[in-house]
């Protein structure tokens, strides 16, 4: 056998892995616990309308910077987003991490403040239109509503103002690749008070409640 592919297969550690990480395509975002007077909520922020998935429910969070780590980049948006700073956030956990559709890597990290007050939030409206907070109970006590959407793969896309094609014939592919193909995948949505929890925040969500749901 080659020396390198031995030394590769000999050496080589198990460990976790998401294939396709160092694209710059990296996100952290923070689920915080927030708890007063024995309660526990969970805290959301609508993103302003005039960024990216504006008006969306989200965690906070964005994308990360060169040499940060996840907890790292989730703290530090999370103090520009809405002002907590990350001395005021204890048991910071990585919980893990969902590669979505479009090739975005959300890392998921979870903490929890003791005796919060609402005071403490200093939004920044440049990102942020406001934040609210959703008891824990409900989504203990509420089932989340699944629906299915298709994810589509057009051939045709566009860089700048050209119009390219993917070239499945030319690549000699199965001409089901010719045109638009895809599959279905699940969408979580909770409704609380009006706001729709849902996208990536809605499938992070479902896993944390069915993870917490286990120590009930």
């Amino acid at each position: 056998m080659n020396n390198i592919l031995c030394n590769f297969l000999d050496k080589r550690e198990e460990e976790e892995r998401i294939i396709g990480k160092e694209k710059d395509k990296k996100y952290s975002v923070l689920a915080l616990f927030c708890e007063k007077d024995g309660k526990v909520s969970i805290l959301f922020e609508k993103r302003a309308k005039n960024i990216t998935q504006g008006g969306e429910v989200s965690f906070p969070g964005g994308r990360t910077e060169k040499n940060e780590n996840c907890i790292e980049t989730a703290l530090r948006e999370t103090f520009e987003e809405i002002g907590i700073a990350k001395d005021r956030i204890q048991k910071i956990r990585h919980y893990g991490k969902i590669v979505m559709p479009t090739g975005q890597l959300i890392d998921v990290q979870i903490g929890y403040i003791e005796n919060f007050s609402m005071e403490e939030i200093k939004v920044n409206p440049d990102e942020v239109e406001k934040v609210f907070l959703v008891p824990l109970n409900y989504f203990l006590e509420n089932e989340v509503v699944i629906e299915n959407v298709m994810v589509e793969n057009v051939p045709e896309y566009k860089i700048g103002d050209e119009v390219k094609i993917f070239p499945a014939k030319e690549l000699n592919l199965p001409e089901k690749y010719h045109k638009p193909w895809g599959r279905e995948r699940k969408v979580y949505f909770y409704n609380y008070d009006g706001e729709v929890i849902w996208g990536i925040t809605g499938e992070i969500l479902y896993s944390l409640i069915d993870e917490i749901k286990k120590y009930y």
